[in-house]
């Protein structure tokens, strides 16, 4: 089975590349993916997914923070079957957009977004209509810029995008990590977690 990775916001394909080893030694094949997040072209983003997928095995597609919303985009818009693309894990993704952007918009500062917000982080209504099981993994240790600009501590978040942003209607599963934003994407936590959910189209919660 091979899993293909994005990243987020202001990230690389580099800084997912400890992720991709880890999934490696669960003995998938990786490969990480690369693109603009503020100049963000859905056609090239797009086309570099195509060109990732295998012909031969079942694909699943990773993403964290933007990279979730870009896979939910995708399938909108290739409609891939579930042979194609089995399993989506969006990691710390504001599904649904996050109220972070829609603050720094307010502040004048949503300029350094580039044109990220109309690729799914403006706040929105949806919900996953898609045939791939969809797992969402959620931070909880409030470090990071929203604190300084929500001022809304009792929210509980992952120092970004809130735990209530990770969910959407009609996903399979979700759990939560006592990681930062960023964090996510380096604990061992998260590669076991797809791993699990994966195999048994469900995350291993503690009982």
């Amino acid at each position: 089975m091979k899993i293909i990775i994005l990243h987020g916001l202001y990230m690389h394909g580099l800084a997912m590349q400890p992720l991709s080893h880890k999934l490696r030694k669960y003995g998938y094949s990786t490969q990480t993916l690369t693109y603009n997040t503020v100049a963000i072209d859905k056609t090239k983003v797009f086309q570099k997914i195509d060109d990732a997928l295998s012909t031969t095995e079942p694909n699943v597609l990773v993403g964290h923070s933007l990279g979730g919303l870009i896979i939910k985009a995708y399938l909108e818009a290739r409609k891939p079957s579930k042979g194609t693309v089995s399993h989506v894990i969006a990691i710390g993704s504001p599904i649904r957009g996050a109220s972070i952007v829609e603050r720094m918009q307010q502040l004048g500062i949503g300029a350094m977004l580039g044109n990220s917000p109309l690729h799914g982080l403006n706040l929105h209504e949806d919900q996953w209509q898609y045939p791939q099981y969809l797992g969402c993994i959620a931070g909880t240790l409030p470090v990071g810029a929203r604190a300084l600009l929500m001022m809304d501590n009792s929210i509980l978040s992952d120092g970004t995008v809130t735990v209530e942003e990770t969910k959407i209607e009609g996903m399979t599963d979700h759990i939560l990590s006592p990681s930062t934003h960023t964090s996510l994407i380096y604990n061992s936590f998260v590669p076991k977690q797809i791993d699990h959910f994966v195999h048994h189209n469900r995350f291993e919660h503690a009982e």
